[in-house]
């Protein structure tokens, strides 16, 4: 579902992106279509191919993602359950100012047997539950008021690169940040506290925040008149 998301918002923001008047959102429009076309061509190879392992995948698919299947998981997996985890922190007696900062993060296993540490037995899987376990629901409302500062200064970002060959990287760096921050974090904790996905997402906004810098310079350098010096002869 996700991948789907992904692939329809990066499109449509790229056509948006595209420089209009230089017929840019054309050629972007066309090698979206081209890209639609290849997924399509790759589908039925592979019913043609593997008819067995396609069909009993989307069998799957509908059993559990429609909404009018009987045994949809949609919305039980998207909303129920993540809201569920996120009320279960408020059962926790100290929910106002929280346990402390790693006791229900992911390590506290290893914590626990290598200094032999008494584990607490605390955790929710929701993301922001979990904030409110450890730093309580001022924690969760820092976090939230963070993630929010960071998308808008990234969306004004995106939107000065609009028109530029730098916007596609910039709003795709500007998706992940807002993937991250929201609905994965939403979900469980887990994917913030993924070194990688962690140390990309601050890496790449320092890239998404130079990236203006690196568009003007570039079109000044474009633009620059580029006069040589004449030449004086002596014979």
């Amino acid at each position: 579902m996700w991948g789907m998301i992904n692939v329809l918002a990066t499109s449509v923001a790229f056509i948006w992106g595209a420089p209009w008047r230089q017929g840019e959102a054309l050629r972007v429009f066309r090698a979206v279509q081209r890209a639609a076309m290849g997924i399509g061509l790759g589908i039925v190879l592979l019913f043609y191919a593997y008819p067995d392992a396609l069909l009993s995948r989307l069998a799957i698919y509908e059993e559990t993602l429609m909404p009018n299947s009987p045994t949809s998981e949609l919305t039980h997996r998207s909303w129920d359950y993540p809201v569920k985890n996120f009320l279960g922190a408020f059962t926790y007696d100290r929910w106002p100012y929280g346990y402390g900062i790693g006791t229900a993060s992911l390590g506290t296993q290893y914590v626990a047997r290598i200094f032999h540490a008494e584990s607490l037995g605390i955790g929710v899987e929701s993301g922001y539950g979990t904030l409110v376990v450890e730093m309580g629901i001022g924690g969760l409302v820092l976090w939230i008021a963070m993630s929010l500062a960071i998308s808008f200064s990234a969306w004004k970002v995106v939107k000065k690169l609009k028109g530029s060959p730098w916007f596609p990287l910039g709003f795709v760096i500007f998706w992940y940040a807002l993937f991250l921050l929201f609905p994965a974090t939403f979900g469980g904790m887990q994917p913030y506290e993924d070194f990688l996905l962690n140390a990309y997402f601050w890496l790449l906004l320092g890239v998404l925040f130079r990236l203006p810098t690196i568009a003007f310079s570039a079109q000044f350098a474009a633009n620059a008149p580029t006069s040589q010096p004449r030449r004086h002869w002596v014979r």
